[in-house]
């Protein structure tokens, strides 16, 4: 098994999981909530053998297309018969559906209805080979091994919706996909930060991480560079868009981008106290946006920006910081060379 190489990817709807074999893709899995691997941070290869996998997927959630070679696919534990199915089953265009009886009439196998679903259900390579699109007569959902929510979810992203039991196409404007804002100063940005937005991720079809300038402001890192890091730390998340503003309020700035939330982050009773005055004014400059808020999990509850650049430059400072930060900052804190006693440190209320 030394051969086999692990990836997640972290979709709108749950991480994904790629293994691959001799560079070819052998097996997904869709990562339930409560599934412990599943909750390993999205690790996206960089230029890796996962990477054209990671970039499909990516191009499959921002706009529909998956382009992949079948010989990039391992599929060598698969029947002939199981494999023809697959090869159709790839040919079903994004947003359409077929039910498991026309599949088995395009693999030329009209009366094997029921083999066709067990090949369907021992797919190795869910969203790749879009089993999600096959549904049971008169549209009714149907099984799905990762779960229903997985199919619905999948299915809503193509433009379907389930009501009373039948699958029917959305409007336009139910597949508009729900925006949110997730802003702060990110200088730099903290696993706290990206606990924040790999969660907003997961709630919303598109979130905009805005980086709010602030002219009587001082940074350790200028505009250019937290916009940098931020994308970097991002990469795997397919609907994260990294932008900055500048002299708007934060409402207007999100009526601006068609956002219908806010997201905030509370570690303290002082955070509760600030967001929940901002919460208020906010609502009163855009009453359309509604503001969301999270606690982080108790591990990274109290890391802030500030907290973090306090701990630097003190003897033995890069182990102590590691666990805080994401890899790409921290290379970025070993190169910056922030020497004690720069920023003190402490809880940044509200503002990281």
């Amino acid at each position: 098994m030394a051969d086999w190489q692990t990836a997640r990817y972290q979709s709108p709807y749950g991480k994904i999981e790629l293994r691959l074999r001799g560079g070819r893709l052998a097996a997904v899995r869709l990562c339930g909530p409560d599934d412990e691997e599943g909750r390993v941070r999205a690790q996206p290869a960089r230029g890796g053998a996962a990477e054209p996998f990671v970039e499909a997927l990516r191009d499959y959630f921002r706009s529909g297309e998956m382009r992949l070679p079948e010989e990039r696919l391992d599929l060598s534990a698969a029947t002939d018969f199981q494999r023809g199915v697959y090869r159709e089953l790839r040919k079903v265009p994004f947003g359409c559906l077929v039910t498991y009886a026309e599949l088995a009439a395009r693999v030329g196998r009209p009366r094997a209805g029921r083999a066709v679903g067990q090949a369907v259900g021992r797919n190795p390579l869910p969203v790749f080979i879009p089993c999600h699109r096959v549904v049971a007569a008169g549209r009714r959902p149907g099984g799905f091994g990762a779960g229903p929510s997985w199919k619905l979810n999948l299915l809503a992203h193509e433009g379907w919706t389930a009501k009373e039991g039948r699958l029917v196409k959305q409007s336009k404007e139910q597949r508009k996909p729900k925006t949110c804002v997730y802003a702060g100063s990110f200088d730099p940005p903290t696993k706290g930060h990206m606990y924040m937005i790999e969660k907003g991720a997961e709630l919303f079809g598109r979130l905009i991480v805005a980086v709010g300038v602030n002219p009587n402001k001082s940074y350790t890192f200028d505009l250019a560079t937290r916009l940098e890091l931020l994308r970097e730390c991002a990469r795997g998340l397919a609907n994260v868009e990294v932008d900055s503003f500048e002299g708007q309020f934060l409402a207007h700035y999100a009526q601006s981008k068609g956002a219908s939330h806010i997201l905030r982050g509370i570690r303290s009773d002082e955070d509760y106290r600030f967001e929940h005055a901002m919460r208020n004014i906010n609502e009163d400059l855009e009453p359309g946006i509604t503001t969301v808020f999270l606690i982080p999990p108790r591990e990274i509850c109290e890391v802030s920006s500030s907290f973090v650049k306090g701990l630097v430059g003190f003897e033995g400072w890069q182990e102590v910081v590691k666990p805080y930060v994401p890899e790409p900052v921290y290379r970025k804190l070993l190169e910056a060379r922030i020497r004690w006693p720069g920023q003190s440190a402490g809880a940044e209320g509200g503002t990281d």
